[in-house]
């Protein structure tokens, strides 16, 4: 299931057909698998340490589930009483709001999502399990960006790229291989994704932890291959030409520099390198004439674009909702918003946005005081935590900017590993690895 997460753009079984197919993502499959065999694991374990530290976070988001079934009242009694107007523009799917059948397999998709992350955090509840799912994750991602480099040169070459081996997925969102950029005529870089922008979104966070995973003694794949994993998935975000790409990427570098002071372990070194690499991006955009294309289209024409107009369009149309129905919204899965805050106001209301919200404002502040505490008696815990605040932090960000991706599974991964890192604590008849230090030149062996 881990493996799987990037590969949103890879199903198993395509339901329906025409315009109607979608596609039941393989990440979905193993993960409804993996439950099944998980749960009974997590009902046994009632009045373990690990799950009274788990009670807080599983009660708020078990309190977000109550709010988004609520929240399924409003369709039926608005009952057509609101025209939601679609923020593609022109689209036949304009209509007048009704009960569907839409809106119950978008909150399987909620209930799935809370779930994982809910059983993620209880099977990474020791620290090998925690770091063995982040090392799966990372290999994942090298061999995704990997992929994405043979696509791009696919195209480059004039080779007919090979979709039918892992873009399965008959979906019409996930066709995001045959992309272009019109107006320089440059081929979008998807991989194995749904689209540019969803892997970005995944990409970043496997980046992240490809990044705190050098500065940690203990190898997470082994030294040579974490810095390759650093390298190729840089390449694949600079190559997939998605504005969340560039845009997340001079966040990730801020976060982790300061995740580095945060961990005392901020040196000259590192802000060489990370002035160097800026100063080569710099370079390349200068001299590169393809680059400055994709920059300005993706960047600085991304406000006059169709699909930017269509973004901003539907944050706009999602606040008008919200202000109509300011309590429970329209109803979970009734409009499009591609952010976060309006996504959950339009559809839940105030009170869906105030309990996911504080469900991620007490995850932050539980992390932040791991890091704090951390620090004093166990650097290796802190290096846990810092890692898991940085990619939280990262994820928040992309699904304010761009998409709440409530069906995906990077997100509820990412929230579950988070959740654990808070909470992780040697397991019972096993010993914690002693603690690393992090400024230490040799390598321990436990």
């Amino acid at each position: 299931m881990v493996f799987f997460v990037p590969f949103s753009a890879t199903a198993v079984v395509n339901i329906g057909s025409g315009d109607g197919s979608s596609g039941v993502q393989a990440t979905i499959f193993f993960g409804a698998l993996w439950i099944m065999r998980e749960l009974p694991k997590f009902r046994r374990s009632s009045g373990s340490p690990f799950r009274e530290n788990l009670r807080t976070p599983t009660y708020q988001l078990k309190l977000f589930a109550l709010v988004v079934l609520l929240s399924l009242i409003m369709p039926l009694w608005i009952n057509g009483g609101v025209f939601i107007e679609d923020p593609e523009f022109a689209n036949p799917n304009s209509g007048p709001l009704q009960f569907t059948s839409k809106h119950i397999t978008q909150t399987l998709y909620l209930f799935y999502g809370l779930l994982l992350s809910i059983l993620v955090a209880f099977r990474n509840s020791e620290v090998a399990e925690f770091m063995r799912s982040i090392r799966i994750f990372v290999i994942s991602a090298i061999f995704v960006s990997a992929w994405g480099f043979f696509q791009f040169f696919c195209y480059l070459l004039g080779f007919s790229y090979p979709a039918y081996i892992f873009n399965t997925s008959a979906t019409d969102s996930a066709l995001g291989y045959v992309q272009e950029l019109e107006d320089i005529g440059v081929k979008r870089i998807s991989s194995v994704a749904t689209e540019p922008s969803i892997l970005a979104a995944c990409m970043l966070l496997a980046l992240v932890f490809a990044l705190f995973a050098l500065i940690r003694q203990q190898p997470l794949i082994s030294k040579m291959w974490d810095r390759f994993a650093v390298a190729i998935i840089l390449g694949a975000l600079l190559i997939s030409t998605s504005t969340s790409a560039y845009i997340g990427l001079a966040a990730v570098f801020v976060l982790y520099l300061l995740g580095l002071f945060q961990l005392k372990i901020l040196r000259g070194k590192y802000i060489v390198v990370f002035l160097s690499s800026a100063a080569l991006l710099g370079l390349v955009y200068v001299w590169s004439s393809s680059a400055q294309d994709v920059v300005g289209s993706m960047i600085v024409g991304k406000n006059e674009s169709y699909s930017g107009i269509a973004r901003l369009y539907s944050v706009v149309l999602a606040a008008g909702y919200f202000l109509q129905y300011p309590i429970l919204g329209l109803g979970w899965g009734s409009v499009t918003s591609h952010d976060l805050v309006f996504k959950l106001l339009s559809n839940t209301g105030i009170l869906g946005f105030l309990t996911f919200f504080l469900f991620l404002i007490t995850l932050l502040r539980r992390l932040w005081r791991t890091t704090k505490t951390g620090k004093s008696y166990n650097p290796e815990r802190a290096w846990r935590a810092v890692c898991s605040l940085t990619a939280l932090l990262i994820l928040i960000f992309s699904n304010i900017t761009a998409d709440f991706v409530f069906v995906y599974g990077h997100l509820w991964f990412v929230l579950g590993l988070a959740i654990s890192a808070s909470a992780l604590y040697p397991a019972e008849g096993r010993r914690e690895p002693p603690p690393l230090d992090l400024h230490s030149k040799e390598v321990m062996v436990t």
